[in-house]
């Protein structure tokens, strides 16, 4: 990359830049905040960053002046997301346990404020129009692997999204007392459990899953889903069961309830 920048040469420092733009994508960062999150003084911080401004990759707020990710990063992502590499760990998973119970079998994913249905496999028995199709998003906490997901953020993290997120959750009949009493449940159970939250006369029940890559640990989540006839306590059991046992057999973390939580 000829980026016209003397000092800008250094690949690992320009990753560096680009994945503390990731992980604060959604508030931004100033170029203060950044020279104290890399340790990098500031002429280097900035000259990085004009770096991945002018080849798309970061984009300034005009109101704010702070920095997000730019439009080549999202179109980036877009393209790992046909293919990413939790899809093929827990793709042969998901066959076994839908082949196994007979449930519908859905892999969720966070993304920023969201939940994203990377994957949905069907058992046999098929759920009617259920609501949540690969490629849609949700809000966290609004469906069972989403509700396991968000489990597993701190209380802190999960009342910011709350707040910046207030208008879509009380639109979708969820306020901040509820969603944290369902987080509290799902944590107290070890898994989510949901009944009719988004899909009527369905019942689910999902896992929070650790996976990891070069460089750090991801979380996902599991969630099986039957007919409210089928999902009855006893299936629920037997459905979590198979899950934890294909999951375990693949190598695949859980996580705990109690183990990433708090304030």
């Amino acid at each position: 990359m000829n980026s016209g920048f003397p000092g800008a040469q250094s690949p690992a420092r320009l990753v560096k830049v680009l994945r503390l733009l990731t992980r604060h994508h959604v508030q931004g960062l100033s170029i203060a905040d950044l020279t104290a999150l890399s340790g990098l003084d500031r002429s280097t911080a900035r000259r990085l960053l004009m770096v991945l401004a002018q080849s798309g990759y970061a984009a300034k707020d005009a109101e704010s002046g702070r920095y997000r990710l730019g439009v080549e990063a999202m179109l980036t992502g877009l393209a790992a997301m046909a293919k990413p590499p939790i899809f093929e760990v827990c793709h042969p998973v998901m066959v076994s346990v839908a082949r196994r119970t007979g449930d519908t079998v859905f892999l969720i994913i966070r993304v920023g404020d969201f939940a994203h249905c990377l994957h949905v496999q069907p058992g046999s028995t098929v759920l009617p129009a259920h609501s949540l199709m690969t490629g849609q998003i949700r809000l966290l906490g609004q469906g069972t692997a989403s509700l396991a997901l968000a489990a597993s953020l701190r209380d802190a993290e999960l009342e910011q999204i709350y707040q910046r997120r207030r208008l879509d959750y009380e639109a979708a009949g969820i306020s901040q007392e509820r969603l944290m009493d369902m987080v509290r449940q799902t944590r107290k159970r070890g898994h989510s459990l949901s009944v009719n939250l988004l899909t009527s006369g369905a019942t689910g029940v999902g896992l929070a899953i650790e996976f990891q890559t070069a460089h750090s640990a991801h979380i996902a989540a599991i969630s099986v889903a039957n007919h409210d006839a089928q999902m009855d306590a006893r299936h629920q059991a037997q459905a979590l069961q198979v899950l934890r046992d294909e999951l375990a057999q693949a190598g695949i973390a859980q996580v705990g309830g109690g183990d990433r939580v708090g304030r």
